[in-house]
């Protein structure tokens, strides 16, 4: 029964993003044949999550996202529903923490967004590194992603697109704080030069 619901939701965001947004989808050939992985993507908007879940099918990615948005119930219910679970921003979540690894431990796709809030459409915000963190420890590949045009919905004003950029993988050996550091900003540096590369609109790479 869950399958079922599950699949018409998917059904319905497909309507509205490949149906009414037109979103277009580059670099699909980067997204790992099999979980576990991150996906890592920048956050202009409240649409950014369904549009990155819609354009990751058939993969159903289980997201973090912040505590305030599970505080209604009808909310609280459909996020828990779609594999979205809370994280306390501003502190250190070992609940989150735990619960992210365990969706990757069980071969599930983790989805972040390092900027821990809506930032702005050409800019990056400095990244968390709890996303690092969790890559470093655990060892499984980030795919970067970057969302171009969502910051303007529902008013749309110009192409809408999600890009995936080749998949990053931890250093093996060494997990300490440098290398969350410096893995932190090489996941960052991919999203910005997917951002400066796709941000015109123009169409590189496939599409589907």
């Amino acid at each position: 029964m869950r399958e079922f619901w599950y699949g018409i939701i998917r059904s319905i965001f497909n309507i509205l993003t490949y149906g009414i947004i037109d979103m277009k989808v580059y670099g699909e050939e980067h997204i790992p044949a099999k979980a576990p992985f991150i996906v890592a993507c920048n956050h202009a908007s409240n649409f950014d999550p369904p549009l990155l879940g819609t354009a990751m099918r058939p993969y159903l990615i289980h997201f973090m996202a912040k505590e305030e948005l599970f505080r209604n119930p009808l909310m609280n219910w459909f996020l828990r529903y779609v594999g979205t679970f809370p994280v306390h921003r501003g502190r250190i979540d070992r609940q989150a923490l735990v619960e992210a690894i365990r969706v990757l431990k069980t071969g599930h796709v983790l989805g972040i967004f390092p900027e821990g809030t809506r930032g702005m459409e050409k800019e990056l915000l400095p990244f968390h590194e709890g996303m690092a963190a969790i890559a470093v420890k655990t060892g499984v590949p980030v795919v970067p992603a970057a969302i171009i045009g969502s910051r303007d919905l529902p008013k749309k004003n110009g192409p809408v697109c999600v890009v995936f950029g080749p998949a990053l993988t931890p250093a093996a050996g060494k997990k300490g704080k440098e290398e969350i550091s410096s893995f932190n900003e090489q996941v960052r540096q991919a999203i910005m030069d997917l951002k400066e590369q796709y941000g015109n609109g123009r169409s590189e790479g496939e599409t589907r």
